[in-house]
């Protein structure tokens, strides 16, 4: 289990709408757990849609803004405007935004990040791409993605897909802790397959995890699973999803998105993804080298 509560908090914010809901969600936090926040904002040549490998999707970036870098950095300080100036950093980084983040997205340097989506979906998400995406692929920390006009100041209910397997209870870790300092309750989503284990011992299991108490309870639902977390994603109910950004190798992922993904295209409330395991920091370094990112 990684430090809880984030204690060093990132936002990538750049003046758009979807950046600032980030930014407002990555405020709401940092006061809630009296956190230190680090706004990113990332500069970047102009660049076009672009197939990078099996393993990526196509993005664009935005043209680049002809705004002087001085009055964006003011424009975000007082975006962020009513934390202590000693809980409060902004860095500015140069090159490919995936890239650029995901240098900063590693245990040493962050405990979270805090990104923004447009909700793009079907051709239009085909066609640009979502740097939110890439990053959640790769980081090794957990990556809130909060879409547009979406606040996070309340939490009612949390929901936690979980399938048994370990990159799953990491993930559903991190939902108990999270929903514990939210004061929240938290929804335990289990897709019954053929072969799946009983209700009673799948509650046995889940207790190890979560402990024996009221504050949880276990859906267990049939159905495709992709189609019934983003369903129940969307049911109303919930304020917030937290899943693990596994991505099975070798596999449709590749072509349809993982699990994750597919729930950020067409999620209504914020998503909060977990890494799977170990990531590969020398693979993270050639995508830096190789995108140009300088850290100023």
């Amino acid at each position: 289990m990684k430090r809880f509560p984030p204690r060093r908090i990132l936002v990538a914010a750049d003046l758009s709408a979807p950046s600032l809901s980030a930014l407002d969600a990555a405020k709401a936090l940092t006061r809630r757990w009296g956190a230190v926040l680090e706004i990113v904002y990332v500069q970047h040549p102009p660049m076009v849609a672009a197939w990078v490998g099996p393993d990526s999707i196509p993005v664009s970036v935005p043209p680049v803004t002809e705004e002087p870098k001085r009055k964006i950095e003011e424009k975000l300080r007082k975006a962020a405007a009513g934390l202590p100036p000693e809980r409060l950093k902004l860095r500015t980084v140069h090159g490919w935004p995936p890239a650029a983040l995901l240098e900063l997205a590693r245990p040493e340097r962050a405990d979270l990040m805090v990104m923004g989506t447009h909700g793009y979906a079907g051709l239009d998400r085909l066609l640009t791409g979502s740097v939110a995406e890439a990053v959640i692929r790769r980081a090794q920390i957990p990556v809130l993605v909060v879409p547009e006009r979406r606040s996070i100041e309340t939490f009612a209910r949390v929901l936690a897909p979980w399938n048994g397997r370990p990159y799953a209870t990491r993930a559903l870790r991190w939902a108990r802790e999270l929903s514990h300092s939210l004061r929240a309750g938290l929804d335990v989503l289990h897709i019954v397959e053929p072969g799946s284990a009983a209700p009673g011992e799948l509650d046995r299991r889940l207790a190890t995890v979560l402990g024996a108490g009221p504050d949880w309870t276990l859906r267990a639902r049939k159905g495709e699973a992709r189609a019934r977390i983003i369903a129940e994603a969307n049911s109303g109910r919930y304020e917030l999803v937290i899943l693990s950004a596994h991505r099975r190798p070798f596999a449709a992922d590749f072509v349809f998105g993982s699990t994750v993904e597919r729930l950020l295209r067409h999620s209504q409330v914020p998503v909060l993804a977990v890494p799977s395991g170990r990531m590969r920091p020398r693979l993270v370094r050639r995508l830096v080298s190789r995108a140009g990112a300088r850290l100023y």
